[in-house]
């Protein structure tokens, strides 16, 4: 280490780590000149180092009495903001100097006249500006003519500057004012003045340290890291201020071990196991530092594992717009910019504990019945909720004459429901709307606090919250205390969308410490720990493009711009050389670094080659070149811990942070019978299915529901449907008809009108039709022109009905949807007159059936219901079955005579021609087809002795395995063999070579005989 320095002003080159502290225990010694307790100022760049370094000198020689550690922003407040405030000025806050942006963009935008009103032109003319503030007036101008728009920013700036400083003052005014105080002072300062590892200064920051050097002894410590451009920076920021800063030997800092994971999540798991092994060897929380590049994802992460194994945290991590409050105010306001979209509603609703009218809001109920009205913003919680309230209570009117008690009961509780939400949202938008009318920034803090009371509850009911949401929430009454005073800024009245933007940036806070430093892990930034002294720390995210992050221009002051400051504004390509300096400088204070690196990203599907920096130590470790390729060969050696995967983690972990990370280290070394599984029924229980899945034996898991089949009524009066759903997948029929499972489909992830209503539409249409024309004895001679437009008005109706209750999805889709529809349904009456001139009559439509009894060849009886979409007879008595279908007819090309179910998937013609021959006697034959609306064809076969014969065999089997309780996931006919991807299927996650494998072994199960028979999967014809 070097000094330079002229009377008694000196500079000092130092490492960071040991050899910083030494240096400055040695400083304050001589500084106190044998009187231990003569004043010293220590200053420092932050509170965390202020507070590290006490406690590391406080293990030095000599002791720390009358010492002060504090920063120059706070030695600024003790020594300018008497003065400052004997004028009259007060200290800005965060929401007031963007208010005064604002009006600076507003009054003259000049270049940003096109985007004045976008949020992000504010949101960075407010980070241009504090940058600014720490530039000397002169420099401004010369960043000003380097462009018209930088000339625009600096004249923003200069405005915003004039607004405030009469009645404000900001951090560069407190150091002016407090340099100004010290070179007013009439003597010399007789406390010593030790600058310890500061990095940058701004202007103010300058004079400040000018003007102590000016009246007494100042001592600067410069720290490097030992590579060259790191320290370049720190080297030409002391320089400007007039210390001579001389180049010092200095050994670059090296991290003593690297840990390689699969994503950020493995890596944080590796961290909180790391700490537990510290834990274990004795060192404090206190004395171990958790850093990283970026705060996404790692500070919700590290949270929420640390908080898992119990480790206590030093420095809070959440936000207070992440906390219960903050996150329900965001919310709310933010309804009406989204239109009360549904998603964003339920948001709010489950944010907190909201309440009602009558209560507490039933978030579950309503998310389930907004859902099922089809809700998805806007007016629809008007139109659509009441359409299906009036909806749900007329069908329960209807169940209850049928004496279906049960079901009438339940649709009117989810009627009250609906209605209760329709009630709720109305007022809630009635409320909001009043924010839109306020006129002052302290009316619209008094109408948020009233609508916080309104739906959230006061004081009272916060007490029986969680103490650190209470903290939270206290911090969130304190801002809003500081939004209520900025009526004394000049400027027009904050629009809601203005008081929104400015709450969320305030509300973008860390929660203040509730604890001291050094009470349990620190978390933090890199920069964090520059200056600081570890016994442990660890890096994470030494990844090229996280650490080192990419370089990005500022797209107000590029650095072609900020060159011409001379070094006053920093240039953003330079970031990467303070990032440098910040990880060197914090592996060089702590006795044991380890770096750690994210092979990839699971949340966007990347991979992420090895840092720059994490190879340059992987290189000094290994003592040989070590590129990103072949790091992972060095897996076995000592510095280097590989983790392949999430399993893998815990095969080979050595400790565990929780119960849970030790009951998942038993089950991938696979140890079963560990005590810790067995004490664990959940894990048991888990056990048992993975087992079972990966076993070769037909079990419960695999769909084997023999055991159970008594305790199930599974073949109670059934329809086709029911049948030839096990027939497509048995999965399938199981969950949907025997556990009731649907798939959740949520209505504003509807695009188009879905398949099965476009059935149920085109259904419901001809059914209107045809019955109305039975009904009014039409001729039935041939489909008149007046016939045409009754269909017409009748398929207007069903399509408003269907578009009031939402299922038709995205207007400009439906538009041409419903032309499509309404021509396919023209075409359909112009292909049934020709029909009607062959003699065929309709006789019935939409012909309900019940009790149709089938003996099957095993002896086995079946009762069987169902809905014939349309008879018709003809000339010489004989039945035709209609069956529409508004979808392709590729999938029923093979249905003839000869194959008449194609492998129990089509039963429905079969079972509808033995209905229309039993409900309509004396017809010498019967034939039945399915009549494809879209395709314009008609697809089918008579109902002689033979195709019963297939049929019967057919139903028999699908009887018999449903019976059996034959679930199984269905194999894919062709090969390979896989499970089929249908919504049912796809959790099982077993597809290709394993699926193959596995169901090999499982189809030799006799239980599997009667479906492999039926589907043909082992090489076996049809079924029948």
């Amino acid at each position: 280490m070097k000094s330079r320095g002229s009377g008694g002003n000196a500079c000092t080159t130092t490492a960071y780590g040991k050899p910083a502290i030494e240096l400055l225990a040695r400083q304050i010694s001589a500084s106190k000149n044998g009187d231990p307790l003569s004043a010293v100022t220590v200053i420092v760049r932050s509170n965390f180092v202020a507070v590290s370094t006490r406690r590391a000198l406080a293990a030095q020689p000599g002791g720390i009495a009358n010492v002060t550690f504090t920063t120059l922003k706070r030695l600024a407040e003790q020594r300018g903001a008497s003065e400052l405030a004997q004028i009259g000025r007060r200290p800005v806050s965060a929401p007031v100097t963007t208010a005064a942006v604002r009006m600076a963009l507003t009054t003259e935008p000049g270049i940003f006249a096109p985007v004045a009103d976008h949020p992000a032109t504010e949101e960075a003319l407010v980070a241009a500006h504090r940058e600014l503030r720490g530039v000397p007036d002169g420099t401004l101008n010369t960043v000003a003519a380097c462009s018209d728009r930088a000339r625009d920013v600096v004249r923003i700036h200069r405005a915003a500057r004039d607004i405030l400083s009469p009645d404000w003052y900001d951090e560069e005014d407190l150091l002016t004012a407090a340099a100004d105080h010290v070179l007013r002072s009439g003597s010399d300062t007789t406390e010593p003045v030790i600058g310890h590892l500061l990095s940058s200064y701004t202007h103010g920051e300058e004079a400040l340290l000018r003007a102590l050097a000016s009246r007494g002894a100042v001592h600067v410590n410069v720290g490097l890291t030992g590579d060259r451009d790191a320290d370049l920076a720190s080297i030409a920021a002391h320089e400007r201020i007039g210390f001579k800063v001389s180049a010092a030997d200095v050994e670059t800092a090296c991290a003593s071990s690297i840990i390689s994971a699969s994503d950020p999540d493995d890596e944080v798991r590796a961290a909180v196991r790391q700490i537990t092994a510290w834990m274990h060897e004795g060192v404090r929380l206190g004395k171990i530092g958790l850093l990283y590049p970026t705060a996404d994802p790692y500070a919700r992460l590290l949270e929420e594992h640390l908080s898992a194994a119990g480790i206590a945290v030093g420095v809070p991590v959440r936000g207070i717009g992440d906390m219960m409050l903050g996150r329900a105010v965001r919310q709310i306001l933010a309804l009406p910019e989204r239109t009360f979209h549904r998603r964003d509603v339920l948001g709010f609703l489950t944010s907190a504990i909201v309440l009602t009218d009558g209560g507490i809001a039933n978030s579950r109920s309503w998310e389930k019945v907004s859902r099922a009205a089809g809700v998805v913003g806007g007016d629809d919680w008007d139109t659509r909720l009441r359409a299906w309230v009036e909806n749900q209570r007329r069908q329960a009117d209807l169940d209850a004459a049928a004496d279906l008690d049960d079901r009438a009961n339940r649709r009117r509780r989810e009627a009250d429901h609906a209605q209760t939400l329709a009630d709720f949202v109305a007022r809630l938008r009635t409320d909001l709307d009043v924010g839109a009318e306020t006129r002052s920034w302290r009316n619209t803090v008094e109408w948020l606090r009233n609508l916080v009371q309104t739906y959230l509850g006061g004081e009272q009911r916060r007490r029986h919250w969680p103490n650190d949401e209470q903290h939270a929430a206290g911090r969130v009454e304190e801002i809003l205390d500081r939004l209520s005073h900025l009526d004394a800024v000049p400027g027009p009245p904050p629009s809601l969308d203005v008081f929104r933007r400015t709450l969320n940036s305030e509300l973008n806070v860390s929660l203040r410490r509730l604890g001291g430093t050094g009470d349990g892990v620190l978390i933090g930034h890199v920069s964090t720990a520059a200056g600081m002294m570890f016994d442990r720390v660890m890096i994470l995210g030494l990844s090229e493009g996280r650490f080192p992050s990419r370089r990005l221009e500022d797209s107000l002051l590029p650095d072609v711009e900020r060159a011409a400051a001379g070094g006053a504004l920093p240039l953003r390509g330079h970031r990467v050389y303070d990032d440098r300096r910040d990880m060197l400088a914090a592996i060089a204070g702590a006795d044991h670094a380890v770096l750690c690196q994210p092979r990839g990203d699971l949340r966007r599907s990347t991979q992420e080659p090895a840092s720059r920096w994490l190879l340059a130590d992987a290189t000094r470790l290994a003592r040989t070149t070590v590129t990103a390729d072949d790091l992972v060969k060095y897996s076995g050696s000592q510095w280097l811990q590989h983790i392949p995967s999430f399993a893998g983690g815990h095969t080979y972990a050595q400790s565990f942070p929780s119960d849970q990370a030790l009951r998942l280290a038993a089950i991938t070394r696979r140890q079963p019978t560990h005590p810790v599984l067995n004490d664990d029924p959940r894990t048991t229980a888990a056990l048992e299915v993975v087992h079972a899945r990966r076993s070769s034996a037909f079990t419960r898991f695999d769909g084997n529901l023999a055991n159970a089949a008594n305790d199930i009524d599974m073949l109670a009066e059934t329809s086709t449907t029911r049948l030839e759903a096990w027939a497509t997948c048995p999965r399938s029929y199981l969950f949907t008809h025997l556990l009731g499972v649907q798939p959740v489909e949520e209505p504003e992830r509807r695009f188009e009108i879905d398949a099965l209503t476009r059935g149920s539409v085109v259904h419901a249409i001809l059914e209107e039709f045809v019955k109305g024309a039975i009904e009014q004895e039409h001729s039935f001679q041939h489909w008149t022109a007046a016939d045409h437009e009754q269909l017409q008005r009748i398929a207007a109706d069903h399509f408003d009905r269907i578009e009031r209750a939402g299922q038709t999805g995205k207007a400009i889709l439906w538009r041409a949807e419903r032309v499509r529809l309404a021509g396919e349904l023209d075409r359909f009456l112009e292909r049934d007159s020709g029909r009607l001139a062959a003699g065929l009559r309709p006789i019935a439509a939409e012909h309900e059936f019940r009790g149709i009894d089938v003996m099957l060849p095993s002896g086995r009886a079946l009762q069987l219901r169902g809905s014939i979409d349309r008879i018709d007879r003809a000339v010489d008595g004989s039945l035709e079955v209609v069956d529409y279908k508004t979808g392709s007819a590729s999938n029923y090309r093979a249905l003839t005579e000869d194959q008449p179910h194609d492998g129990g998937k089509k039963l429905q013609l079969f079972v509808y021609g033995r209905a229309a021959r039993r409900d309509f006697p004396g017809a010498p034959s019967v034939r039945a087809g399915y009549w494809f609306t879209k395709d314009d064809r008609v697809l089918g076969y008579p109902l002689t002795d033979e195709v019963e014969a297939k049929m019967l065999n057919a139903l028999d089997m699908i009887v018999t395995g449903i019976g059996a309780g034959v679930f199984p996931a269905r194999p894919v006919d062709a090969e390979p063999w896989g499970f089929v991807d249908c919504w049912y299927c796809t959790p099982d996650g077993l597809s290709g070579e394993h699926a193959r494998r596995l169901w090999n072994r499982k189809r030799d199960d006799p239980a599997l005989a009667i479906y492999l028979a039926l589907s043909g999967a082992g090489g076996d014809e049809g079924g029948a």
